[in-house]
């Protein structure tokens, strides 16, 4: 049975990803280009080293010009890797190139378990958050499964950034107490900065 909390978290994340779905795929490209370039104009990201990122399912902001641009600046770039789904535990394992992907759980983009190459969090400098939703304080909304929270507790020195299309950012996003806040977001319109 789901908490009241959770079912909201549900309605909430329907919403958004109804909103996000509802962009065509030019206006999605297009964002993209425009968050892609706000991306690697940051501070955060220019002065990073090792950065955590993700392969991008087709309906959230495309990551591939952004990977491969950190690629050939030479910075060190790792995907997450799920090494334990039933207690939902990932990992950030380095990447050579895009082209050595496979598709892992949930269908999303990493390397194989013969590539494994674990950097652990504290040495991470930069990192990518995927989110359904975020509100203007920060907080966002993912797709449930707590991997992110989970992992961005111990990524104590890096920059937590957030791409998301302008059409999901809301006032507020339903939010547990174990949520963590971003320290950025960037839109094809905004950037909001918190630390």
């Amino acid at each position: 049975m789901l908490t009241q909390l959770a079912n909201k978290k549900k309605v909430q994340r329907k919403e958004l990803l109804h909103k996000r779905r509802a962009l065509t795929l030019e206006q999605k490209r297009e964002y993209s280009k425009q968050i892609t370039q706000k991306i690697v104009e940051l501070a955060e990201y220019k002065n990073a080293d090792i950065c955590f990122m993700y392969a991008s399912m087709p309906d959230e902001f495309q990551t591939k010009e952004l990977i491969t641009n950190a690629l050939k600046a030479g910075k060190h770039i790792c995907l997450p890797y799920i090494t334990d789904k039933n207690m939902k535990i990932m990992q950030a394992t380095l990447i050579n190139s895009l082209d050595e992907l496979i598709r892992g759980e949930y269908g999303i983009l990493t390397v194989s378990k013969e590539n494994l190459n674990i950097v652990k969090p504290q040495d991470i400098d930069f990192i990518l958050v995927p989110a359904v939703g975020l509100d203007k304080k920060g907080y966002r909304l993912g797709m449930g499964g707590g991997y992110y929270d989970r992992y961005l507790v111990q990524a104590i020195k890096a920059k937590k950034i957030a791409a998301i299309y302008d059409c999901q950012l809301v006032d507020e996003v339903i939010k547990d107490d174990y949520d963590v806040k971003v320290d950025m977001i960037l839109t094809e319109n905004n950037i909001i900065k918190y630390r």
